[in-house]
């Protein structure tokens, strides 16, 4: 199971520079791909959520680098590491601001 409900999402309609990055990753990576009308590959891909947990990992990793960079230009993913807590993958995901 992926645990989206760590995440901390604060929506702040005035963001900017860094924070509005940030809030955009958030957006990205929370939103179930196929759920945003008129970009149906906004989103992950969390078809995985039954996967051995090393093969979710890595499905996960991928959906994670290619949306990022697709949506958000101004960040780069470095690294996206995993907590697996009972069970329960929590990304963190690590970023070059560019």
């Amino acid at each position: 199971m992926i645990d989206l409900n760590s995440t901390e999402i604060e929506i702040n309609a005035g963001a900017t520079g860094d924070e509005e990055i940030y809030q955009n990753i958030k957006v990205i990576i929370t939103t179930p791909v196929g759920t945003v009308p008129f970009d149906r590959d906004f989103g992950i891909d969390y078809s995985m959520i039954d996967s051995p947990t090393e093969i979710a990992k890595g499905f996960l990793t991928v959906e994670i680098i290619e949306k990022v960079r697709k949506y958000e230009p101004r960040a780069d993913v470095k690294e996206v590491l995993f907590n697996v807590i009972d069970e329960k993958i929590i990304p963190r995901i690590i970023l070059n601001l560019v």
